[in-house]
């Protein structure tokens, strides 16, 4: 086995994956999804009923001669165990490999960064498409399209589906329509910009329009926003021939979520929950003796859909 040795976290390597998470790119899972801050690896997430939506109590404010004011019952349940756990990826760089480059003005410890860092985004895209595209993490809040309601058919008006989603949401959690997002795919995208239900919506307006933006898009089904999945990978198993395909599949979620979502709060669908004080996309630094060292790229973190009835999933949106 090989003698490794760890030469710590490397900070300015660190900083370089802020600048590339920043930057416009096809990554979405950290806009799908949240992220809540914890102190602690493990516990449980409070919530205290019935604060958790803007759904009216059922009494009024006015205290009557002689009474008391109403109260109201603060009810603390743990509605979700999170336990922290360690995601990440090595990428190598030889040391003779290492000095030749630097002799052509190359660094290649920023490059193996970059090449892990991209190769585990693309994994965290597929473990957040599997959650949020899951028919049994929204079972009770979810249908399957078929025939003239698929989006890609030119019968088919994605507006119903709107319809039927926000009234869900709201009924079940108070939430208005205008807060709600859609979370999609890049095939049910451009079928959702082509739609002829929605460019009709502005034919009056943008003459000749054949496809529509996102914002355009949100503004025509009543929403907050339109986040787009747009990241493919190889879907074969190890060892087999490159076949790739889009992660994010054939399913549209309109749901509720929160930026920076906090216990005792509305925190709507839920949280991509992650240890306060160490960063997303973590470079490490490793000898590997005799002659490598190892870029390790990871996060400490866990996913968690703590209020279904805060989204609606629909599958099989386009054919």
């Amino acid at each position: 086995m090989a003698n490794r040795s760890n030469l710590g976290v490397d900070r300015i390597l660190s900083r370089y994956t802020l600048l590339l998470k920043n930057r416009p790119n096809m990554f979405v899972a950290d806009r799908a999804l949240p992220t809540a801050v914890v102190n602690h690896p493990r516990g449980k997430f409070y919530t205290v009923d019935p604060g958790m939506s803007y759904a009216a109590p059922g009494y009024g404010l006015l205290r009557t001669s002689g009474a008391d004011f109403r109260r109201v019952t603060t009810d603390v349940s743990q509605t979700s165990l999170f336990t922290l756990k360690e995601y990440g990826i090595e990428a190598p760089v030889d040391d003779i490999d290492r000095e030749f480059a630097g002799s052509d003005a190359l660094d290649l410890r920023q490059a193996a960064t970059e090449i892990a860092w991209n190769a585990a985004m693309i994994q965290r895209e597929r473990d957040f498409a599997s959650l949020l595209f899951n028919t049994g993490t929204f079972s009770g809040y979810t249908a399957a399209l078929s025939g003239s309601d698929r989006w890609d058919n030119a019968a088919s008006s994605p507006m119903d589906q709107a319809d039927l989603a926000a009234e869900s949401v709201r009924q079940q959690t108070g939430v208005p329509r205008s807060e709600l997002s859609l979370l999609v795919g890049a095939k049910v995208w451009e079928a959702l910009r082509k739609n002829a239900a929605l460019t009709d919506f502005y034919k009056y307006t943008q003459a000749g329009a054949t496809h529509l933006d996102e914002s355009t898009v949100a503004s025509a089904l009543g929403l907050k926003e339109i986040v787009v999945g747009s990241a493919v990978g190889n879907s074969a198993v190890e060892g087999a021939a490159k076949s790739m395909a889009n992660l994010w599949g054939k399913f549209a979620l309109f749901y509720h979520k929160v930026d920076a979502p906090r216990a005792l709060t509305p925190h709507g669908i839920g949280a991509c929950f992650t240890m306060s004080g160490r960063q997303p996309g973590r470079v490490e630094r490793f000898r590997e003796e005799p002659r490598s060292e190892i870029m390790l790229v990871s996060w400490l973190e866990d996913r968690v859909v703590t209020s279904p009835a805060a989204g609606y999933l629909f599958s099989t949106v386009v054919s």
